[in-house]
């Protein structure tokens, strides 16, 4: 079955002499975490074998919560619930479609270099088979199977990459937590040499952001590539921030966003 910088110098004593934050623990952070989630993710817990505790189809989802000190909640889809195993039933038969086409372009690149050869002396690329053949439908499936909400504590310049064809925007919480969030879209990663791109999908994200950061700036790249930055604030230079990765099914990311408690994990940066 197939299958988310920078530091300051102060600009006057008062802010060299800053006491430093004060480090947040991961058995913090995980405990904090687990009670901003549960209302927000009132799913059965998953057993080992990956079904829910009590063996019930009704469910669609289940939730893993983490063990103290982990910083990971995981959303998995319900293998015994009969809407799942339709879904992913569909999903497999798409996936070895893409993947029969992946072996036809592989052929076709091995005969035109062949042709090529033969007329010019040169060899042109050819693309290989791999398991990223599953191409669009395989990756939309294990993106819409799942949620996963990964916590940890940044410093102040907190950056990162996002491949996707469509721009993230910028919001807030109720809580004053800054969000970034990117909408599930399909992109094209660049190939080497004379090679056509290949589609990949982007799932939903999230990132829901506390502590002493800006606004987040957001700067489109060359391609189908976006970086997004939390610059940090001059009045707390040494401060840590909070950052809350949400990634995979399009209306979980929706229910976590505006159904988490996320005053929990602002009072973290506030202690």
């Amino acid at each position: 079955m197939p299958r988310l910088l920078v530091s300051t110098l102060g600009l006057c004593a008062a802010l060299a002499l800053a006491p430093q934050a004060q480090e947040i623990s991961n058995e913090a952070l995980s405990g904090a975490l687990m009670r901003a989630l549960e209302k927000a993710l009132p799913f059965p817990a998953v057993t080992p074998e990956g079904t829910p505790v009590g063996g019930s189809t009704g469910p669609v989802w289940t939730v893993r919560w983490p063990a103290p000190g982990e910083l990971r909640v995981e959303v998995l889809a319900n293998p015994l619930n009969s809407g799942n195993r339709d879904r992913a039933l569909k999903a497999e038969q798409e996936i070895q479609k893409s993947a029969m086409n992946a072996q036809l372009r592989s052929q076709g690149d091995y005969e035109r270099a062949v042709r090529e050869f033969e007329s010019t002396g040169r060899a042109s690329s050819i693309r290989e088979i791999s398991l990223r053949d599953d191409g669009l439908a395989g990756e939309r499936y294990d993106a819409e199977s799942q949620l996963t909400v990964d916590v940890q504590t940044v410093a102040p310049g907190y950056r990162f990459t996002i491949a996707t064809s469509v721009a993230p925007l910028a919001s807030s919480t109720a809580t004053g937590g800054a969000v970034v969030r990117v909408a599930a879209n399909a992109f094209e990663e660049r190939q080497a040499g004379d090679l056509p791109g290949m589609a990949h999908y982007c799932p939903e994200q999230a990132w829901v952001v506390f502590g002493p950061a800006g606004q987040p700036l957001i700067q489109p790249r060359d391609g189908a590539e976006t970086d997004v930055s939390f610059p940090g604030s001059p009045a707390a230079p040494s401060g840590r921030l909070i950052v809350v990765s949400i990634s995979g099914n399009a209306a979980l990311v929706e229910q976590v966003v505006r159904q988490a408690d996320w005053s929990v994990l602002r009072a973290l940066t506030e202690g």
